[in-house]
């Protein structure tokens, strides 16, 4: 966590620093609570409640007109969830046959992320030097390893390649500004991010399409595990 911030702090600085010589850009920070849930397009997930993470982020934009910009930077999203899934064991009767239970499983992780957005813009609202706006786009990322905690454990576990390190996302959000002078912004905004790649890893060993005892594979599953991110975020911040 310490890291993160000192990173996002420097991305932030040089921004500032870039800012004063380009009229056409705006940099600035932002941070937010975010709100997570575990879907599953395959159905093999079953979400179990939402759980509350954090964001922050250096944003840029780029106004290519008076209402319109191009809106990037570096996004740090210390995601949450909690879901249900089946797994299989073979019994200890004297004929073992093949049964499945269920297992109750948080996990979390650092997620650092590189959104694309088109932001769109009203013009001043009455008097005030206030302008909402609309933004719609995606985001790709890089997940740090995930930590799971099963069950009734108490301790968190490192998962070993069963999540990809690959995200992708879909992203939409809408918010307000407030001028406070001719080159500082205050914004505040809510999103909604949804992911459409399997968080799952395609390439592990065992990556949910078999049941496995001991190492040794003793059945196939009748839906291969999925699982994808659902965020909706509040996010309060500032541009120069």
């Amino acid at each position: 966590m310490k890291k993160s911030l000192l990173f996002v702090g420097l991305l932030m600085a040089m921004s500032l620093t870039v800012s004063a010589q380009n009229n056409g850009f705006a940099f600035g920070f932002k941070l937010g609570p975010g709100f997570d849930w575990t879907g599953s397009t395959t159905g093999a997930a079953t979400n179990q409640g939402m759980k509350t993470g954090f964001g922050v982020g250096v944003v840029a934009e780029y106004y290519f007109a008076d209402n319109y910009a191009i809106v990037t930077g570096v996004n740090v999203n210390m995601n949450r969830g909690h879901y249900s899934f089946l797994n299989g064991r073979m019994t200890a009767d004297s004929v073992p046959v093949l049964e499945t239970y269920s297992v109750d499983r948080k996990y979390k992780a650092t997620v650092y992320e590189i959104p694309l957005m088109l932001k769109m813009m009203t013009n001043e609202l009455g008097n005030l030097p206030l302008r909402a706006y609309a933004q719609v786009g995606a985001g790709i990322g890089y997940a740090q390893r995930v930590k799971v905690q099963d069950d009734q454990a108490t301790d968190w576990v490192a998962t070993n390649k069963e999540y990809s390190n690959l995200r992708a996302s879909l992203k939409i959000g809408a918010g307000a500004q407030y001028a406070l002078d001719e080159s500082t912004r205050l914004f505040a905004g809510v999103y909604f991010s949804h992911d459409f790649i399997n968080n799952i890893n395609s390439i592990a060993p065992n990556h949910y399409k078999f049941y496995f005892e001991n190492g040794e594979k003793i059945g196939e599953r009748e839906t291969k595990l999925n699982v994808l991110q659902n965020r909706i975020g509040i996010e309060v911040g500032v541009l120069f």
